[in-house]
């Protein structure tokens, strides 16, 4: 019962996240979930400040530039769409690590039956890319140069992206045979 009012709370509180404009609202938000998340603040911190450096400085960097070439005021727009994105990707990270997400969506047994699927592809590529990534590393003495990289990079999309293809039809019809498509 805990994780679905959790779930609810999420929910409830990502809605509010993109509504709200106001920077200094999303400031106190974010300082709450840092006193909420306690000992576990400072990898919380480091997993969200990874996963939206590329974006937030590709948006922001852009934005600026834009604005710059038009002669608009940028700051408050930046700042804002950086808070939320950080605030968010934190509530994010904070929430899976207080809940068991199963348990959340037990009430339907889609949800669970879809949620199932998904952290099963998440944890087979997971290990796939880990697989790659080693038999990599024990096949070069010493650090791949660039080309070598890029191999690596465009021969594992390419995997991902044929695999992906491949379980997408796969799931799709094991999904159309329990009913899930009703046409």
């Amino acid at each position: 019962m805990k994780d679905r009012f959790m779930l609810l709370l999420y929910m409830a509180s990502v809605l509010i996240l993109t509504s709200v404009h106001d920077v200094l609202f999303l400031s106190f938000f974010l300082l709450s979930l840092l006193l909420i998340s306690g000992r576990d603040i400072f990898a919380l911190l480091k997993k969200s400040f990874i996963s939206v450096i590329f974006f937030n400085f590709t948006i922001s960097i852009s934005y600026i530039i834009f604005c710059l070439l038009k002669n608009e005021e940028w700051l408050s727009y930046v700042v804002l769409l950086n808070i939320r994105v950080f605030t968010l990707t934190f509530l994010t990270f904070l929430f899976v690590s207080k809940i068991n997400i199963f348990k959340a969506v037990s009430f339907s047994k889609t949800l669970q039956y879809l949620l199932t699927l998904s952290y099963s592809q998440i944890l087979t590529y997971r290990r796939s890319f880990e697989d790659f990534s080693l038999s990599l590393k024990s096949r070069l003495i010493q650090k791949p140069d660039r080309k070598d990289a890029y191999t690596f990079v465009s021969r594992v999309f390419s995997y991902f992206f044929k695999k992906s293809l491949e379980n997408s039809r796969e799931i799709s019809q094991a999904m159309r045979s329990r009913g899930f498509f009703i046409d």
